[in-house]
């Protein structure tokens, strides 16, 4: 009986030498992970992914391999992926170990939510998949975007309080505070309401009114699980403060808040113009 083993190829063009390269059976877990896997060009490799993988919706017809604690090597390594790229500590460490033990290339991404840390971890997922030169593309478009922002910025010398709330309904109601989604108001001429909390904390009602944010940041799912805006002024202590009265509250996707991730020029660019209404008449 004849074997016969059909291997994929994708040819890279380096100066005057054509080098061909296996096509990678790649597995993602980390939403931002999964992103820029695909703003690189490299969504069609992907063979599985965690659930925090939402998008694009594409990815969300693949295989799970599950959240966190879920993920086992043994699901991982039933998929036969060639490699897996993951953000460090999202994964249990006894299940790294068990991989490393394979043929499967790891490429851990240590993911801080700040600017210079998504350009090195673009630059690494760039690097393992052999995209540099995309790599940089997608960097200087997301700096191009922060650019404007700062630009626009320089026209207004307002600078709103933000209250950064992370929620699942009206059962888990946080601030959001250093190392949070809630580090975004540095690049949106605004500061955050709770910035000198570390990470997420209990929402305090005392607190929120002394505080007095001018608006109120929410993610889409949490705003939508607390039905909306009626919602939101229901929270103990928002209907006291500026944010409450005047009705100025913003939702935006979860994964383009949370993930700094390859959209982030965007994100940053639509919250100033949503923060700095002044702006959209200049």
């Amino acid at each position: 009986m004849l074997l016969r083993i059909l291997l994929v190829f994708t040819c890279v063009h380096i100066t005057t030498v054509t080098k061909c390269l296996a096509q990678e059976r790649i597995i993602t877990a980390g939403s931002a992970l999964t992103e820029t896997v695909c703003a690189l060009g490299n969504c069609d490799q992907i063979i599985a992914s965690d659930r925090t993988s939402l998008y694009p919706s594409s990815i969300q017809k693949l295989p799970s391999i599950g959240y966190r604690t879920g993920i086992s090597a043994e699901g991982i390594i039933s998929l036969k992926p060639t490699m897996v790229i993951a953000e460090k500590e999202y994964v249990d460490d006894a299940v790294l170990s068990q991989l490393r033990a394979t043929q499967i290339k790891l490429v851990i991404v240590d993911r801080k939510q700040n600017w210079e840390d998504t350009k090195k971890f673009i630059r690494q997922i760039a690097t393992a998949l052999h995209k540099g030169e995309e790599g940089e593309k997608l960097i200087t478009t997301n700096e191009s975007q922060l650019a404007e922002s700062a630009n626009l910025l320089k026209k207004t010398s307002s600078t709103p309080k933000v209250l950064c709330v992370y929620n699942r309904g009206t059962s888990t109601v946080s601030t959001a505070g250093k190392d949070t989604f809630g580090d975004i108001t540095q690049y949106i001429g605004a500061t955050n309401a709770f910035g000198g909390e570390q990470g997420y904390k209990p929402l305090n009602t005392e607190a929120l009114i002394a505080s007095n944010p001018d608006y109120l940041l929410l993610l889409s799912s949490g705003y939508e699980s607390i039905g909306g805006l009626d919602g939101v002024l229901k929270i103990p202590g928002v209907a006291q403060t500026t944010a409450g009265k005047k009705r100025q509250v913003i939702a935006i996707d979860a994964l383009r808040l949370t993930n700094f991730g390859p959209r982030f020029g965007e994100t940053v660019k639509e919250l100033v113009v949503l923060l700095h209404p002044e702006l959209k008449t200049n």
